[in-house]
């Protein structure tokens, strides 16, 4: 029965089984396996003999260190947000072991995703860091979560009239169950896994032959996405329940959002009923059925909604559903949720790992150097709710504060998904593919992870990208090794040049990767050059007459912090003088405090006056109002 398992796992053709028990001398074990095989395949219509191959993969066990802007923002994230929020706000756990006590909490109706964002942004960062401080502390939240979970297995902050079937629970289980399966992924706690397991069983016997389907506990733009945690279940246990849940969920869609069968009629995301932030969690299902079964039509309609999304709501500083959902208004002026923000860069992770394409990447970059960043307050202590293009930032504890209750004052939905936006970067800065690795984040630090064979491999970025864009990427194999080095060479970068240990590289593009597969030996020197001039990009429809200014990712800002001019006096910007710009030093690095922008530039205007930009990220750190559409002189 053992090896009946492990042949399920793995999904192998059935003369496979038959094969391999001869090869054991267990051919009284062939019968078995056939009937489970013929089941599955039965209960999955179409389902593949082979699963689907990803172009790229996720490193859970690699090792990275970032360094520069990007890490000091980690570093003040675990300081001052990761590690005091479970005792600053206990009711993160204490909500489940409250969940049968007198008078019934008051919660809102998705209150049991708080511990599970939590962890799952902790977790990722545990991947980043040696934080020893994080690490027990996140101990802890596993620990008390595991024990607040009932006999049978339920794992939410509802009485027992209410458990799964109404509110937002299942959605609730659903984060919570991925941090158990990352915790478990990343320590090997086979504790957290059986908690998951569980949970996931309870769900199965409520929803499964029972009468009642997903979509009956109502809000399917959210509970659906219990068929992204169920996925990883299955590759990980082989347990047929879970496929055959992640099948019936499919079916509820039909009712709501129809992910697959609306795709290849070329429906656009932003037309499914509900297309809301939350769904993007409910399509990332489409790459763990597409897994699975290798059917290929799950995996064109991952990518074909993550294009259409991509031109219905790209803003400026990045993509995410503005105002919770999708508005096909991607000039608009609607602020950025960061809980968006978080749900779209994880379904263009999973986008990346399902086409290998640069471009991908880059709105992967994009977004986190701007939306991101620009999301959490550079101190670390508090992240918003909404990020405008031009406004003020302001606490999501202040936006959201209906979420608020005792003793969880600071928890809200985006409070708790802005740090996973952070920490997703272990999952996409340097990737594994078929024959090596593929190096996505162009920011200094280092990495280091495995080729297939178990030869450990160090890459190191040396740069101050994106203040300059001269990056030197070292590589060094424990021992010589051939393998393949993809490095990304970002779409807006207008030219770019690639040596290899000084001489000079071919095939470099922008818009896709620069790949080179050769013996790899220590010292071993990449260097990157990137155009990083100031470019202004028109913006057209509701914001006609309008400049978005960036240099190399990062968009900029006017802010009153750092101009003597008003908004209401920002000169017109010339098109064809905001090349004409140079950096602009005032404050010395001994001076700097985490207030500081990241860079300041003094960009011509019209009339011959100068207006002072800093990057988005750093726009309003100190309250002031700030602006990132610029008026031009060109009308539409």
């Amino acid at each position: 029965m053992r090896l009946s398992l492990a042949i399920m796992k793995r999904i192998v053709p059935e003369r496979a089984v038959f094969s391999l028990c001869r090869l054991r001398g267990r051919a009284d074990v062939f019968p078995f396996g056939f009937a489970l095989l013929s089941l599955l395949f039965q209960a999955v219509p179409g389902f593949a003999a082979v699963p689907g191959p990803l172009e790229f993969e996720s490193l859970t066990h690699a090792a990275y260190r970032f360094d520069g802007f990007i890490g000091n923002r980690i570093q003040a994230n675990i300081q001052n947000w990761l590690i005091p929020a479970p005792e600053a706000n206990p009711g993160m756990v204490t909500m489940f072991h409250s969940r049968d006590r007198k008078p019934a909490l008051d919660l809102v109706p998705w209150a049991g995703e708080f511990a599970g964002k939590y962890l799952v942004s902790a977790i990722q960062t545990l991947r980043m860091t040696s934080s020893s401080d994080l690490r027990q502390v996140a101990t802890k939240v596993i620990a008390a979560l595991i024990s607040s979970q009932s006999a049978d297995g339920y794992l939410g902050p509802f009485p027992r009239d209410a458990r799964l079937t109404t509110r937002q629970d299942l959605w609730g289980h659903y984060h919570c169950m991925l941090g158990l399966l990352m915790w478990h992924e990343t320590t090997g706690d086979i504790e957290a896994l059986e908690a998951c397991k569980r949970a996931a069983d309870l769900i199965c016997s409520t929803f499964l032959n029972s009468g009642l389907r997903v979509i009956d506990a109502g809000s399917p733009e959210s509970n659906t996405a219990i068929i992204h945690c169920m996925g990883i279940l299955h590759r990980l246990t082989g347990e047929l329940r879970y496929l055959e849940l992640m099948g019936e969920i499919e079916k509820d869609w039909e009712k709501s959002g129809d992910y697959l069968q609306t795709d290849p009629i070329g429906t656009d995301f932003f037309r499914t009923e509900k297309p809301k932030l939350e769904k993007l969690h409910a399509l990332r299902g489409l790459l763990e059925l597409y897994r699975i079964t290798g059917k290929t039509a799950y995996r064109q309609a991952l990518t074909n909604h993550w294009w259409s999304i991509l031109e219905s709501d790209r803003r400026t500083s990045g993509v995410s559903p503005s105002e919770q959902e999708s508005t096909a208004n991607p000039t608009g002026l609607a602020s950025v949720e960061t809980c968006g923000t978080a749900a779209w860069i994880a379904l263009t992770i999973d986008t990346l790992q399902a086409t290998g394409d640069s471009r991908v990447a880059d709105e992967l970059e994009r977004s986190t150097y701007n939306t991101v960043a620009g999301a959490q307050h550079p101190s670390g202590r508090w992240w918003t709710a909404h990020t405008p293009l031009n406004g003020a930032r302001e606490s999501s504890a202040r936006s959201n504060s209906s979420q608020a209750r005792p003793g969880m004052p600071e928890l809200n939905c985006c409070s708790v998904s802005g740090p996973q936006s952070l920490g997703m970067l272990s999952e996409w800065a340097v990737m594994k593919t078929a024959d090596g690795f593929a190096v996505n984040y162009l920011g200094p630090g280092m990495f280091q992870g495995k080729l297939e064979n178990g030869t450990p491999v160090a890459i190191e970025l040396k740069t101050d990208y994106p203040l300059s864009g001269r990056i030197e990427i070292r590589v060094e194999p424990l021992i010589p090794r051939r393998f393949s080095l993809k490095i990304r060479i970002p779409e807006w970068s207008r030219t770019a040049t690639v040596q290899i240990n000084r001489a000079g590289a071919q095939n470099v593009a922008p818009g896709q990767y620069w790949e080179l597969s050769r013996r790899w030996r220590e010292r071993d020197l990449v260097t990157l050059s990137l155009d990083m001039s100031v470019r202004g990009v028109p913006r057209p429809h509701a914001t006609a007459g309008q400049l978005s200014i960036f240099r190399g990712p990062l968009l900029l800002a006017y802010d009153q912090k750092y101009n003597s001019a008003d908004a209401s006096e920002i000169p017109k910007m010339d098109p064809w003088r905001i090349e004409d710009s140079r950096r602009a030093i005032v404050q010395s690095k001994e001076n700097s405090s985490v207030l500081s922008p990241w860079i300041l530039l003094d960009v011509s205007a019209s009339l011959g006056k100068t207006i002072r930009l800093c990057d988005f990220a750093s726009a309003g750190a100190y309250g002031t109002y700030y602006r990132s559409l610029l008026r031009t002189q060109i009308e539409d």
